[in-house]
């Protein structure tokens, strides 16, 4: 990171450049054929992008968690004794 700056642009480790956009989409779980869009043209639209990147959850973590979500709502439901006792059409 480059703290000075206002908005942190992350190093690549072994060559002297920025990450690009694909780079750090990549590093949050993207797929390559993810498109980032912008209304935007030229740089502000890179930024832009950057931008999106860095607010998203990251892909897997979302996933992780829907499905963490989902099992305990079914246990939850299992466990609740008016759904216990309901017969089975």
């Amino acid at each position: 990171m480059l703290p000075n700056n206002k908005t942190g642009q992350v190093l690549h480790p072994s060559q002297k450049r920025i990450l690009t956009v694909r780079e750090c989409a990549r590093a949050q779980g993207f797929p390559d054929n993810y498109e980032f869009v912008s209304v935007n043209a030229d740089r502000k639209a890179i930024n832009d992008q950057f931008r999106q990147i860095g607010n998203a959850v990251p892909i897997p973590l979302a996933l992780a968690l829907g499905q963490a979500l989902g099992e305990a709502m079914f246990k939850m439901w299992d466990a609740e004794p008016s759904r216990a006792a309901s017969p089975v059409l």
